[in-house]
């Protein structure tokens, strides 16, 4: 079975409407089960997969030491693996060395034998959890040597790809269901609430960062990394026209590190150009072949809008028949969906402070 089984998998992922919780904490939004459970990986359970719905899932990170002390001794054997887990990357660090995991578990379809190769990486991790935390390269080197025959960590696009989109839908789950902490469990008995939020605050800001577009967001590494997000973050309205000027200063805001989440009226039409726009993103191996196709796209909208003002949805322009053509083409619109569904809940969930 190739690789792509665990695309279609995350493409047939039913996207819900936010639901609103009753009661006392009435602003809080219900979020959707099937896409929880279809962003978390039971690659660890017994058998290599999970065959029963869990009664909660597990939150680690790569860099938190509780964490590190728990996946050491599951990987010793010493501890029961969880039957799905997710996590948590919120800093670069994080990021850096998760990315690589996940690709090798994309990789390699056979449930058993990604057990092994996954356990194994995890104890030589967890040996010197620093090393590789500063030294990313390295990892790199480490789970591209157990890669599957027949394939190579650098020519492995679509596990990249989307390695780097489950682990940023990871990432909005935690920060919708304020599990941005590890370790962590989200149970699954219960519906899992997204509660309101304080405008302002550390979890807004993990919001607006996790809800952007991945690839535009600058690394968070520092304190000062985290409080500048509000003020690097904008609301884009893909029906609003441009001026090439606004279209130079876009570009250069966006290039400089942004949060760009979209805004104003979405209807079913303008939501589904977005989705195939961003989709074509979805299938570039990494952040960075995904910021030099935006940095082209504007500097075409820019040669555009010199005839006259244009707005994103009418730069957006056709997708390129590579994109339409791949095999995962359906997963990469879902990941896209989900996205913008996630995103939708920031305003509902959204207080004033007062």
């Amino acid at each position: 079975m190739s690789r792509l089984k665990y695309f279609t998998l995350i493409g047939c992922i039913c996207v819900s409407l936010a639901v609103p919780l009753q009661g006392q904490n009435a602003k809080a939004i219900a979020l959707p089960p099937d896409a929880v459970l279809g962003y978390s990986l039971d690659w660890l359970a017994a058998s290599g997969e999970a065959t029963t719905i869990p009664s909660e899932i597990i939150v680690y990170s790569l860099s938190c030491g509780n964490c590190i002390e728990k996946l050491s001794a599951i990987s010793q054997g010493f501890a029961p693996a969880p039957d799905r887990f997710l996590l948590a990357s919120f800093v670069k660090k994080d990021r850096d060395v998760s990315i690589p995991l996940l690709s090798l578990g994309l990789s390699d379809m056979d449930p058993k034998n990604r057990r092994s190769t996954l356990l194994d990486l995890i104890r030589i991790y967890t040996a010197d959890p620093d090393h590789y935390l500063d030294n990313p390269a390295d990892w790199i080197t480490m789970v591209a040597s157990h890669w599957p025959a027949g394939s190579e960590y650098g020519k492995d696009d679509l596990s990249r790809a989307f390695a780097t989109n489950v682990l940023d839908m990871q990432g909005r789950i935690l920060a919708l269901a304020d599990k941005m902490g590890a370790p962590d469990t989200i149970p699954l008995d219960r519906p899992i609430a997204a509660p309101k939020v304080t405008r302002g605050s550390d979890r807004y800001h993990a919001l607006v960062a996790s809800l952007s577009l991945s690839w535009l967001r600058p690394g968070l590494e520092t304190k000062e990394d985290a409080d500048s997000i509000g003020k690097r973050a904008r609301s884009i309205d893909p029906l609003k026209s441009l001026t090439v000027s606004q279209w130079k200063e876009l570009k250069e805001w966006a290039m400089g590190g942004a949060y760009w989440i979209w805004g104003g009226r979405l209807g079913p039409d303008v939501l589904g150009e977005i989705i195939d726009w961003q989709a074509q993103y979805h299938l570039l191996p990494d952040d960075e072949a995904r910021l030099e196709r935006q940095r082209k796209w504007f500097d075409q909208t820019i040669a555009r809008a010199a005839k006259g003002p244009l707005s994103p949805l009418e730069a957006f322009g056709l997708a390129d028949i590579e994109a339409l053509a791949s095999p995962a083409w359906s997963a990469a619109q879902a990941d896209a969906r989900q996205q913008l569904v996630f995103a939708s809940y920031l305003g509902s969930l959204t207080e004033s402070g007062k």
